[in-house]
């Protein structure tokens, strides 16, 4: 409740929240008419139509995927304001325990990761259903997935705002490592150690949604990260996550 009348009135929250859904239908929305060209219509007589159903999960949720930045966005924003304005230490002073405090934090990145899951279920089944195919289950373990990394990506926000308090250094470290250095270490270690990039911090959450155009094709020629090991990672990567907010917030000096 607490949380809700912080973030009820304030604009910025609002307005990346909107950006996000509308960026999501939008891009979807872009690939979904691609598939209208004539040279799309022969691709698919040879890999299938990635928008019908069961594929479309996996499609949908691999190209909101690349969406899931703002939602980790928003809640680095919420972390950096109660530094930025004082308004954590008021809460401490007014009787909520730092455990609270810090708890209340991670329940508003799971809930901006499940809003960003069922935005991707809407969107899948309404692009699904607009194709005239008969809607199916199958394969909706990619949704579980798209959760997965959702979370991870709100959770990392929330770790670099709990880490770095000062919203302009939260969020240039915040992007640099999401765009630049996630993809750098990870190009790195399946170089040299043996294709274990894919199992780094939020990469192994990326890695869970392969890219659906082709992916049958390519998957045999190229060494595919194990689907069991990444969602092991990713579970160990957002219990570290919420470890490391916990003890930072708890112990540090107000």
């Amino acid at each position: 409740m607490t949380e809700w009348l912080k973030i009820r009135n304030y604009r910025t929250f609002w307005v990346l929240l909107v950006l996000f859904v509308l960026c999501t239908i939008g891009v979807n929305y872009v690939f979904y008419e691609t598939k209208s060209d004539s040279n799309m219509r022969q691709v698919s007589m040879l890999i299938g139509n990635p928008f019908s159903f069961p594929d479309i999960w996996q499609t949908v949720g691999y190209i909101s995927s690349f969406l899931l930045f703002l939602p980790g966005l928003i809640v680095l924003i919420l972390v950096t304001n109660e530094y930025n304005f004082r308004t954590h230490r008021q809460n401490i002073i007014d009787g909520i325990s730092r455990l609270d405090f810090a708890a209340a934090k991670i329940f508003v990145a799971v809930k901006l990761a499940v809003f960003a899951t069922v935005l991707t279920f809407l969107i899948a089944v309404f692009m699904g259903l607009s194709g005239n195919t008969a809607f199916s289950v199958d394969n909706t373990v990619y949704l579980l997935y798209f959760f997965l990394q959702a979370l991870t990506y709100t959770l990392a926000g929330l770790l670099f705002g709990f880490l770095f308090k000062r919203s302009g250094i939260a969020i240039a470290l915040y992007f640099i490592y999401l765009f630049f250095l996630k993809n750098i270490l990870g190009f790195l270690a399946n170089h040299y150690l043996s294709n274990t990039g894919d199992y780094f911090p939020v990469k192994s959450a990326d890695s869970l949604i392969p890219i659906p155009v082709f992916h049958n094709l390519t998957k045999s020629m190229f060494a595919q990260p194990n689907v069991t090991a990444l969602i092991i990672c990713t579970l160990i990567y957002l219990f570290a996550f919420c470890l490391i907010v916990v003890k930072k917030f708890t112990a540090e000096d107000l």
